[in-house]
C-alpha cells in the first residue's frame, strides 16, 4: 500500500499517474496466433531449410533442411528474450553447420551471430560461426555471474579435434564499462578432454541430448549428457571402444567441469542406447535434483529416474526404470495438474504419452500413474514424435504440450507438429489433453492460426513471449523453413531499453496506452530474490550509470522503495501507471537487495514509459 501511495505522490510531481475440464467439441478457440515474419528481421533464411549441399554433406543431403534445436532466454539482460539456434545435417550423419544467436531487438528477432557470438580463446575459431555437429543446446549460469550461459551437445565427430568433437561452452561476457553487452566467447577448457571408459583414450562423443542441473546441491549448474551408440539409419557405425555412454560433468564452482561419471552414478544408470533426451529436475520433492532420461530405439529402451541421494547429494542410489514396453523418444517434464509434482510427457514412435506424478513410494520413488494416450476430435497420433514441451500456452494457469514430428535419426514424413490442450481441472486429477481443431478434415488444427500445412516436418520450437505483450509466442522450425507466430490478444507494454544485471529480474509495464488521458498500465517485477527489499529507480534519461555492480538509470526524479518482493520473488501493481497524454518520457528501474550478488544487488532491465 505504502508503495502505491508512494508512485501516486509522484505522478502528481510529474502530473502524471505512476499510476475445470471442458467438454471435448470442435471449434474450441482456446488460442490463436498469427503468423509475422517480420519479427525474423534481416534473420538468413537458411535457418532450418538451404537449398544446396554444403561440403561435408551426403549427396543430396542439404536438400532436405537443417536440423535446428532451440534454447531460449534474456542473454543480454535487457527484458527481451533471445533465441539460440544449433544445427547440423539432418538425421545421424556427420554433416556440420554453424550455429546462430537471435538477439532480440525490441521484439525483432535480429542475427547478431557474427557480432556477438564469434569470439573464442583458441586461434582460428570462430565460435558460433565453426561449424560443428551439434544436436542440443541449454542455457544456464556456469560460473555464478548472473549471466546465461550457452552449453552444446555435439555428435559424430570422430576424426576431428577436441574442440570440434567435444560439447562446447560459451561464456556470456557481460557488459563493458559503457553499459554495452560483450556477448558470448567459446571457452575450450571449461569441457575436459573425455576417455572412453573401456579403452581409457582420448575419444570424441557422440552425444544427443543435454541438460543443466545442480545435482551437488553447491547451487552451481552441472551438465549430464545422454549418449548414443545405435542407429535406426545405420551406415555410421562406432568402433570398438569407442562408445562413450552417458557423461556426468561436475561444475568446480567456477564454471569449469570434472568427468566424475562413474564416481557418481552406476554403469547401468550411465548406459544408453539412443540418448534421446535428458532432464535434471527434483522429481520426488526430497530437495536434491534428480536425472531423467530417455533411452530409445534398442535395448535398453525406456524413460527413467535415477535418483540422487538426499544423504549423499551428488551421488545416485536408485535407478528407476518405470517407462517400459513403449518406444519413447523425447521426455519433457513440468506440472501438468497444479498439485506440484512434476509430470512427463513422452514422445514416441508410436502414440505419445503423459504420466502423471502422484507420490512417492517407501523407497522415495515416484509411483507414476498410467501412461495416458491425448483425445483426437479427428484422426489421431501420426507416430515418431520428438522434441516437446510442458507450457502453458494461453495463460490459464493449466500447462499445456507440444511434441515436434521430425525423427533426429531417420529420413520419412508426411507428420505434423502436435500442440495439445490442457482444459484444467480439479488439482492432483488425471486430466485428459486434448487436440482442439476447427472442424472435422478441415481449418485450424491445435490452435488457432496453424494448420496442417504450416505444421508439417517440425524440427523444434520456441514457446516465449518475443513481443514483450505478456502471452506467449512460438517460433517453429520446419524442413520448409523457420517462421514466427505471435499469439493474439495479449496487453500494449512499454519499451524495455536494457542495462540489467548482476541478477535475474525483469521489469514490465503493460496495459493501455498511456498516452490517452486516464489508461492505465501494471507495473510487474519478476525473477527478483524472494522476500526482499526492493527500491525503483524513477529517471527523465536513460543514459546509463555504474552502480551496484550494474548500470542504472539517473534519477533526479525519484527513488521509490516499497517494502519488498513476495515470495516468488515478484512485484505485481495492477493499474498504478496512469496516463495523461504529455508527451512526456520517463524510466523505470528496479533494484532488489540480493545477498548472493558480490554487489548485493539484483538490478533489473529499464522501462521507457511514454505518457
Amino acid at each position: 500500500m505504502r508503495m502505491r501511495s508512494q508512485l501516486f505522490f509522484l505522478a502528481g510531481t510529474l502530473s502524471v499517474g505512476l499510476a475445470s475440464t471442458a467438454s471435448a467439441q470442435f471449434d474450441n478457440q482456446w488460442a490463436s496466433f498469427t503468423k509475422d515474419n517480420s519479427l525474423l528481421g534481416p534473420t538468413p533464411l537458411h535457418i532450418s531449410n538451404e537449398t544446396t549441399s554444403l561440403p561435408g554433406d551426403t549427396p543430396g543431403g542439404g536438400l532436405i533442411g537443417i536440423e535446428t534445436d532451440f534454447a531460449w532466454g534474456d542473454l543480454d539482460k535487457d527484458g527481451w528474450m533471445d533465441v539460440v539456434i544449433v544445427r547440423k545435417q539432418p538425421f545421424t550423419s556427420e554433416g556440420k553447420r554453424d550455429n546462430i544467436l537471435l538477439m532480440n531487438v525490441q521484439g525483432v528477432l535480429t542475427d547478431m551471430t557474427a557480432t556477438h557470438a564469434s569470439a573464442s580463446d583458441l586461434p582460428g575459431d570462430q565460435g558460433f560461426l565453426t561449424p560443428t555437429n551439434d544436436r542440443d543446446v541449454a542455457l544456464a549460469d556456469f560460473n555464478g555471474d548472473t549471466w546465461l550461459d550457452v552449453v552444446t551437445a555435439t555428435t559424430l565427430s570422430d576424426g576431428d579435434s577436441k574442440a570440434i568433437g567435444h560439447p562446447r561452452i560459451y561464456m556470456n561476457l557481460g557488459r563493458d564499462a559503457s553499459g554495452a553487452w560483450l556477448g558470448l566467447q567459446h571457452e575450450d577448457a571449461r569441457i575436459p578432454q573425455m576417455v572412453s571408459f573401456s579403452t581409457g583414450n582420448p575419444t570424441n562423443p557422440r552425444f544427443c541430448s543435454v541438460a543443466a542441473g545442480d545435482v551437488t546441491g553447491d547451487g552451481l549448474p552441472d551438465l549430464y549428457f545422454g549418449d548414443y551408440d545405435s542407429s535406426g539409419a545405420g551406415g555410421v557405425g562406432q568402433p570398438f571402444g569407442f562408445d562413450m555412454n552417458d557423461r556426468l560433468l561436475i561444475n568446480d564452482g567456477t564454471g569449469y567441469f570434472a568427468d566424475e561419471s562413474q564416481l557418481r552414478m552406476t554403469s547401468d544408470m550411465l548406459l544408453s542406447a539412443f540418448g534421446m533426451a535428458v532432464v535434471i529436475a527434483d522429481m520426488n520433492q526430497d530437495g536434491a535434483n534428480d536425472i531423467v532420461k530417455d533411452t530409445a530405439l534398442n535395448p535398453p529402451q525406456d524413460v527413467r529416474v535415477m535418483y540422487n541421494n538426499p544423504g549423499n547429494e551428488g551421488v545416485f542410489n536408485l535407478n528407476d526404470k518405470f517407462h517400459l514396453g513403449f518406444a519413447p523418444y523425447h521426455v519433457s517434464e513440468g506440472d501438468l495438474n497444479n498439485d506440484g509434482r512434476l509430470d512427463l510427457v513422452i514422445s514416441d514412435d508410436g502414440s505419445d504419452r503423459y504420466r502423471y506424478n502422484t507420490g512417492n513410494d517407501e523407497l522415495g520413488r515416484v509411483i507414476w500413474g498410467p501412461a495416458m494416450t491425448y483425445q483426437f476430435l479427428q484422426g489421431g497420433d501420426d507416430g515418431f514424435g520428438s522434441n516437446n514441451l510442458i507450457v502453458d500456452i494461453d495463460g490459464d494457469g493449466w500447462a499445456d504440450s507440444m511434441h515436434a514430428d521430425i525423427d533426429v535419426d531417420i529420413p520419412g514424413g508426411n507428420r505434423r507438429l502436435h500442440i495439445y490442450h490442457n482444459p484444467g481441472g480439479n488439482p492432483g486429477d488425471q486430466i485428459t489433453l486434448v487436440e482442439e481443431r476447427e472442424s472435422p478434415g478441415a481449418g485450424w488444427i491445435g490452435v488457432v492460426g496453424l494448420t496442417q500445412s504450416t505444421l508439417r516436418d517440425t524440427h523444434d520450437f520456441v514457446v516465449a513471449d518475443i513481443d514483450n505483450d505478456t502471452d506467449m509466442d512460438f517460433v517453429i522450425s520446419r524442413a520448409a523453413g523457420t517462421d514466427v507466430y505471435t499469439q493474439d490478444g495479449g496487453v500494449e507494454c512499454q519499451l524495455s531499453v536494457g542495462l540489467g544485471g548482476p541478477g535475474f529480474s525483469t521489469l514490465s509495464v503493460c496495459g493501455d496506452d498511456l498516452t490517452v488521458p486516464g489508461n492505465t498500465a501494471d507495473l510487474k517485477l519478476t525473477g527478483a530474490p524472494a522476500s526482499s527489499f526492493t527500491a525503483l529507480i524513477v529517471g527523465l534519461n536513460k543514459n546509463p550509470i555504474p552502480a551496484a555492480g550494474g548500470f542504472l538509470v539517473p534519477f533526479p526524479i525519484a527513488l521509490v522503495a516499497p517494502s519488498g518482493t513476495d515470495a516468488s520473488g515478484e512485484i505485481n501493481l495492477p493499474g498504478v501507471l496512469v496516463g495523461n497524454g504529455s508527451g512526456l518520457k520517463i524510466y523505470v528501474q528496479a533494484a532488489t537487495l540480493d545477498g548472493t550478488i558480490t554487489s548485493g544487488w539484483d538490478i533489473s532491465n529499464a522501462v521507457e514509459v511514454q505518457l
